[in-house]
């Protein structure tokens, strides 16, 4: 097998950025711009209130299903993937085929096609967020699995997380400028919801072209030499939980993953309804968040090879659940609004550095441990399974995110102060309990026995 090149790593994380992009569409903006706010100016477009079950709002329901559906197609498709035997390898072609479907989803969520709200534009949200969650799986669970494939040494796949990370974080900003663009459109003549849809096209005619790029640069089997799985699903799925480190991971994530879930489905509301500044300067705080992470990126990196990565993560998810914490006194703190967004942001900049980064580290060092231990590679069902457990809980969350935003609520409102404050206190109890979760995974067994693996085959 040919040995991985840093162009190869660069065109094969390259695809993050367009991850970055879509990640903050859906994360960030999708319950803002369904449940929108007065000041947004942008028009009420699905059914609003609770309605669902006396308890769930329809965009509350509608995510956290698509979620749910996510989930369950990523065993089947990381399955269908192992055991793929297309001449131009198991992940690529998944890649390929779905590259397309998986960015035009991500536009035509926010494309109703109806000025007011109605039974047409709630069935039309939701075939296109489904339809988003299946092909992002159809895409990513191959795109995930290829990693520890190609890349066997801890210390490389530190590096080659580090730059995937990086682009997804680069993309994540372009996605939080959305703001600033949507004014510059707003400013010539467009329309609030013009000006959005406009953003979220340029954004997705990028994100087309860097999602193909990998597949037709990188040779799967130049790089990748491995023996099939062929036991059934289920028999996959019962051997990666059988793991007990990776079972301990998968737990951890799912609670920081959840924990930050929210958050991140909060933060424009934390900015423009808790902070009250204006919906252009979100920018500027967000703006903050990454620059911060990226200049802390060298830090973790180093951090990781030398003393190994769950000290900094359970410090990083320390961190964040104590500045979801500090939410609720935030009107309580010195300085001005603008003041307080800029130094949160910096805070909270070191553990989105170590969340981006490190997970899918430590995950692919589990897995690749167990591919020593027994000879298969499984990368697929490892990464599904993970992948179905976080996302059945972060399906409950966003679920009751927009619930709880509505407690509280003035009339003629869709948001409530005191329900956003609660979100924070939500977010913050799940990420502290990850810390603990994280403290029971048995790091250096792992890395000792990949250490004396490589050193006896050279």
């Amino acid at each position: 097998m040919k040995e991985v090149s840093k162009k190869i790593i660069l065109c094969y994380t390259l695809p993050q950025f367009a991850v970055g992009l879509f990640t903050t569409m859906l994360n960030n903006y999708l319950i803002y711009f369904y449940q929108p706010t007065q000041a947004s100016g942008l028009p009420t477009l699905i059914t609003q209130g609770v309605v669902v079950l006396g308890i769930l709002t329809v965009i509350g329901f509608i995510k956290a299903v698509g979620h749910i559906i996510d989930a369950f197609t990523d065993p089947v498709v990381a399955n269908i993937s192992d055991k793929c035997k297309h001449k131009n390898g198991r992940r690529i072609p998944f890649m390929r085929w779905f590259a397309i479907p998986y960015a035009l989803c991500s536009l035509l969520i926010f494309c109703a096609p109806a000025n007011e709200p109605g039974m047409l534009n709630n069935i039309w949200l939701t075939v296109f967020l489904w339809g988003y969650y299946v092909f992002y799986t159809l895409y990513m669970i191959p795109h995930h699995a290829l990693l520890p494939e190609m890349i066997s040494s801890s210390e490389r796949r530190v590096d080659a997380y580090t730059m995937s990370s990086l682009f997804f974080v680069l993309g994540s900003m372009v996605g939080y400028a959305t703001t600033a663009f949507v004014s510059i459109f707003k400013s010539m003549g467009c329309s609030a919801l013009a000006s959005w849809r406009i953003t979220f096209g340029i954004f997705t005619a990028v994100g087309v072209v860097l999602l193909l790029l990998p597949t037709f640069t990188i040779r799967e089997k130049d790089y990748v030499q491995s023996v099939q799985p062929t036991v059934s699903l289920m028999a996959s799925l019962k051997h990666a939980f059988a793991n007990k480190n990776f079972t301990v991971l998968t737990v951890a994530q799912l609670l920081e993953g959840t924990g930050m879930a929210i958050f991140q489905a909060c933060i424009m509301y934390y900015i423009t309804d808790l902070l009250e500044l204006p919906e252009s300067q979100s920018i500027i705080i967000m703006a903050s968040s990454i620059v911060g992470s990226l200049v802390l990126y060298p830090f973790v990196n180093k951090w990781a090879k030398n003393k190994g990565k769950k000290v900094p993560m359970m410090v990083g998810c320390a961190v964040f659940a104590l500045s979801c914490f500090v939410i609720c006194f935030v009107e309580q703190l010195p300085g001005t609004n603008m003041v307080k967004g800029v130094v949160f942001a910096l805070v909270v900049s070191f553990p989105f550095a170590v969340l981006n980064i490190l997970p899918g580290s430590m995950m692919s060092d589990v897995i690749h441990h167990d591919t020593i231990k027994t000879g298969v590679n499984q990368e697929g069902i490892f990464s599904a399974a993970k992948s179905f457990i976080t996302k059945m809980g972060t399906s409950i969350a966003i679920m009751i995110v927009p619930s709880l935003t509505v407690i509280g609520a003035q009339e003629g409102e869709n948001v409530g102060k005191t329900g956003l404050l609660l979100t924070a206190v939500v977010g913050g109890v799940i990420c502290l309990i990850s810390v603990a979760v994280f403290a029971l995974y048995k790091e250096k067994d792992i890395l000792s026995d990949i250490k004396a693996h490589k050193e006896k085959n050279g």
